[in-house]
């Protein structure tokens, strides 16, 4: 299944009346037969070609950040801490960066709430996400002529997927390092995961740790296997 596959909003009240509450809806519902679909043909791939690091889907309990699934490819979280976390810049840049999660935390912030959404059919409602704007980082760095996208990978190698820059651009789109006013916990992909409000949670890179800036869409991980490059909420 992809990673995170939910819509953000900060902490208002759910259908169950928690904040974060987990809201199935039948208008994912055919596109979350066919994430189904394509996520067990990705397994048994994995399977053929003698275990690539694919994991079953795990749904998290009951927790401080409510009923939040959890959704991964990878085989296990990161184990760098947040204080080594280290991100860089680079590609089509005048200047390439590379900063530490502490330096992040020092820039301009970003605090929303949004509803998550998941390509599988749920939503996670009023879901409070903290942290910059990659936007902030961007222009740090400078764009060269002729940049249009921007990769997101994660770290591992395994998970990745890209952005044109009006989505990157876009101001609710957020590096986050917290969730409902807490640090970002590693299953949700703390210390440092992207969040684009307006796409589903697939495009919303959990444990970035590069920015590559390019002349071109370059396909994520789920477009390989078959999704869409453009999933936009509504």
């Amino acid at each position: 299944m992809p990673t995170d596959p939910e819509k953000t909003s900060s902490p208002r009240s759910g259908a169950s009346g928690q904040a974060g509450a987990v809201r199935f809806t039948r208008r994912w519902f055919v596109a979350g037969a066919l994430a189904l679909a394509a996520a067990v043909a990705s397994v048994a791939e994995a399977l053929r070609r003698g275990g690539a690091s694919v994991k079953g889907v795990v749904t998290a309990p009951e927790t401080m950040f409510g009923s939040f699934p959890v959704r991964s490819v990878e085989r296990t979280v990161p184990a760098t801490p947040s204080r080594g976390w280290v991100v860089t810049v680079d590609r089509l840049v005048e200047t390439p960066l590379t900063i530490d999660v502490a330096t992040l935390q020092t820039l301009e912030r970003l605090d929303q709430t949004v509803d998550f959404h998941c390509v599988e059919g749920w939503s996670v409602q009023d879901v409070r996400w903290g942290g910059v704007a990659p936007a902030v980082l961007l222009d740090m760095a400078g764009l060269k002529p002729g940049a249009t996208h921007v990769t997101f990978h994660a770290a591992g190698g395994v998970y990745r997927d890209g952005l044109p820059l009006d989505l990157v651009l876009h101001p609710r789109t957020v590096l986050a390092d917290r969730l409902n006013g807490e640090p970002l916990p590693g299953d949700h992909g703390g210390p440092l995961r992207l969040v684009v409000p307006d796409q589903l949670a697939y495009k919303s890179v959990k444990w970035v740790e590069r920015l590559e800036v390019t002349d071109e869409q370059i396909d994520g991980y789920w477009e390989e296997r078959g999704y869409p490059v453009d999933a936009p909420v509504g």
